[in-house]
């Protein structure tokens, strides 16, 4: 049976109520995400950013999303991140599990196709997990996304989002081409 792929950049933020991101606890505030070419990487749209601010709640975002990661199947999102199955698909999945009634569970993350560049970017760290992040070439890190909530900068956080986005998915194409 033909099946289409259709790979996506995807990310999250959230705002977590301790000092430290809590995958368990911690409340999506953004759902980030574009669809790439399989072959090559490059982007196939825009970049779309599903925030609280705009939509209301945690809840109504999840609502949005909800049609569009579990449209066409298992292969018809594959999210690619760097740290989905230690952060964003964990997280995604218990907000989707207490907003919706599901019981999404280790199941759900066994089965679900994903590509987390975690582990290779390790790799090309020479097994440093330090800093292996700056091979995404970010501009920033992610710990001021609690500052700037709090602060209702949503122009900083769609800033940096862009950013990382942008980044990530330079150095994807990057490893498309030179990984194979």
């Amino acid at each position: 049976m033909w099946m289409v792929l259709a790979e996506y950049y995807f990310d999250l933020e959230t705002y977590s109520p301790g000092q430290k991101p809590d995958p368990l606890n911690d409340k999506i505030i953004t759902i980030q995400y574009q669809r790439l070419s399989t072959k090559d990487g490059s982007p196939e749209g825009e970049l779309q950013i599903l925030a609280e601010w705009d939509l209301g709640s945690e809840k109504a975002i999840l609502e949005r999303f909800k049609e569009i990661f579990f449209a066409g199947g298992p292969f018809g999102f594959i999210p690619i991140g760097v740290g989905l199955y230690s952060f964003d698909l964990i997280c995604l999945m218990r907000r989707m599990n207490c907003h919706f009634d599901l019981d999404l569970g280790l199941g759900f993350l066994r089965d679900k196709p994903a590509i987390d560049l975690k582990s290779t970017l390790i790799v090309m760290n020479r097994g440093d997990f330090k800093g292996y992040t700056a091979l995404l070439g970010k501009k920033e890190s992610g710990d001021m996304i609690k500052k700037w909530y709090d602060g209702k900068n949503w122009p900083r956080i769609i800033e940096y989002i862009r950013d990382e986005a942008d980044s990530f998915v330079s150095k994807y194409q990057i490893l498309k081409r030179q990984l194979p």
